[in-house]
């Protein structure tokens, strides 16, 4: 009768020292485990930057005179062909021609001012850590091109704008074939200083590219003098190819 007894009491501490053992081995897994990313504290709604509260300034105001006057022009041009068209080369009904021309002249009126009042809404500015340009009349478009992504930035000017002395400013990211910034109406004599600026600013958020330079040129020249067979076969090929 003793001996169940003394074999269960002994059993026990075996499944104890097992049930510590079994602890031990996770602790250090629980230890080691990685913690989450910290996000840090969540910002309130109020606390968000409003596109809308942005300083943006206008273009020169010759650019939305430029495009009335553009657009002046190819509206009379094609009132003209059209009264030629319905009055000399097919002759229409005459209330029917007034009509048609009256309307046409309606709807050139219309997208004349529609296009005035697009290039009085262009306005952009330049900030800390990137270039933002705000268009569109109904849609508004509000773009955004950090300095650490701005690649290069071409002026270009055609024939109208050089009588204006206006400049249009684009701005391209990389690995983008199209200019992210497309900015009109620029006076030429700012154009040239704000890209010289925009120049320096992508210049000074790129601080790594000649470090890299540097570094890649130390590399390559250690990979030489750890190797210098690789030196004297390629002087051989050379001279054997000479």
């Amino acid at each position: 009768m003793d001996t169940p007894a003394n074999l269960t009491m002994s059993s026990a501490p075996q499944q104890s020292n097992d049930t510590s053992t079994a602890n031990d081995i996770c602790a250090p897994a629980r230890q080691t485990k990685p913690q989450g990313y910290d996000h840090g504290p969540g910002l309130h709604q109020n606390d968000y930057i409003q596109l809308a509260d942005l300083p943006l300034s206008n273009i020169d105001p010759n650019y939305p005179k430029l495009l009335l006057i553009f657009s002046g022009a190819m509206a009379t041009i094609i009132i003209t062909t059209l009264t030629a068209l319905l009055l000399i080369i097919k002759p229409q009904p005459l209330m029917l021609t007034m009509a048609i021309i009256i309307l046409t002249i309606l709807v050139a009126a219309l997208a004349i001012k529609l296009i005035h009042l697009k290039a009085n809404k262009i306005a952009y500015g330049l900030f800390k850590h990137e270039i933002v340009l705000r268009e569109g009349l109904f849609w508004v478009s509000t773009t955004a091109l950090p300095y650490t992504r701005l690649q290069h930035v071409n002026l270009s000017q055609g024939p109208l704008e050089r009588k204006f002395n206006l400049v249009t400013l684009k701005c391209f990211s990389a690995g983008s074939g199209m200019a992210e910034i497309d900015l009109p109406g620029i006076n030429a004599d700012l154009a040239e200083h704000l890209r010289q600026h925009l120049l320096s600013q992508a210049t000074a958020s790129h601080p790594l590219s000649a470090t890299e330079l540097e570094t890649d040129d130390a590399l390559t020249a250690a990979d030489d003098q750890d190797n210098p067979q690789s030196i004297e076969l390629s002087q051989q090929q050379d001279s054997h190819n000479g």
